[in-house]
């Protein structure tokens, strides 16, 4: 397999990845600014918006006033921060030079056109005329995103090395997370404290249930002031070690169609069925090998991604303007 192949394979989530391209704005009345410079480089305002616009856009549908402000200045900073980690890369890499072949950077081309959603190529490249784009610009900042992700690789596959063991330790010292917890299907009835016949309706449906459990359902809809009473007063899955203590305390052995009740909270009496139940499951080691030693390789990958760039930027001359 070729080097490049295996990059785009190995490549998690670096600086800006070809998935999030974004062709440049063609709308002149932007206001741009200086925000960051590596080596004299400047890094603008409109070479992070293409990054962070859809981000923003988010960011406007939940926040608003001085909390969207914070939330803007933070999407902006971290690309800012994807930017100058770029920028080091690319300035190592003239150091050591290395090829990139021209079907590498076409066929990444078509890749990305893919991803955003064109059917051809040719869909691609008039839209980002349109844009204000050129080819030839989306094809240099594929070929820097290629050669980024080529030097960190580079980097990572000279340090990294998981060996069995690593696997089989990080299973044992982490086994919690690869439990499945016990899941209980719940419906209830609640009948609320300031209710003046609360204890006479309870000791009817008590003993109604009793006798024919079967009728949970009609009584949680006549009775019940809990959630969604009028259709049997289901709350949907709950793992079960998150009851509230009342109610595990109530059900040491949960059985399926059961009724347990009356339980008494400050929030009234309650009735409980239990209308389905998932047992715990416990993961198996070596179906989890390969989820584990992904884990890990990601895990490795980025500690040494951090640490290749921040030596690089060490050597760098780095100036924020905000």
């Amino acid at each position: 397999m070729r080097l490049i192949m295996t990059v785009l394979l190995f490549g998690f989530g670096l600086m800006l990845g070809a998935a999030d391209y974004e062709l440049k704005p063609a709308d002149g009345t932007i206001i741009n600014s200086i925000l960051a410079s590596v080596n004299g480089e400047p890094i603008s305002l409109n070479d992070i918006l293409p990054m962070t616009r859809q981000k923003e856009y988010q960011a406007y549908a939940a926040y608003s006033g001085d909390r969207l402000y914070e939330a803007i200045r933070d999407i902006r900073r971290q690309a800012v921060d994807e930017l100058i980690d770029r920028k080091v890369l690319l300035a190592a890499y003239q150091d050591d030079p290395f090829e990139l072949s021209d079907l590498d950077v076409e066929s990444e081309i078509d890749n990305t056109a893919e991803r955003m959603g064109y059917r051809s190529r040719g869909d691609f490249i008039r839209y980002a005329r349109e844009a204000g784009t050129s080819l030839e610009e989306i094809r240099k900042d594929i070929e820097e995103y290629l050669i980024v992700q080529i030097m960190i690789y580079r980097r990572v596959h000279v340090e990294k090395n998981i060996t069995p063991r690593d696997v089989y330790e990080y299973y044992k010292a982490h086994s919690e997370e690869f439990v499945t917890p016990e899941k209980l299907e719940l419906a209830m009835i609640l009948l609320a404290p300031e209710r003046a016949d609360q204890e006479k309706v309870s000791a009817e449906i008590a003993a109604a249930l009793a006798e024919n459990p079967e009728r949970f359902a009609e009584f949680a809809a006549r009775y019940s002031s809990g959630p969604a009473a009028e259709s049997g007063g289901s709350l949907g899955e709950i793992e079960r070690r998150r009851l509230r203590p009342e109610f595990a305390a109530a059900m040491p052995n949960p059985e399926v169609g059961k009724i347990y009740g009356p339980i008494r909270t400050v929030d009234g009496i309650s009735f409980l069925q239990i209308t389905a139940r998932q047992p715990e499951k416990k993961s198996d080691f070596a179906e989890l090998g390969p989820e584990i030693r992904a884990r890990l390789e990601r895990e490795e990958f980025d500690k040494i991604r951090r640490s290749y760039v921040e030596e690089l930027r060490k050597k760098a001359v780095i100036r924020l303007f905000f």
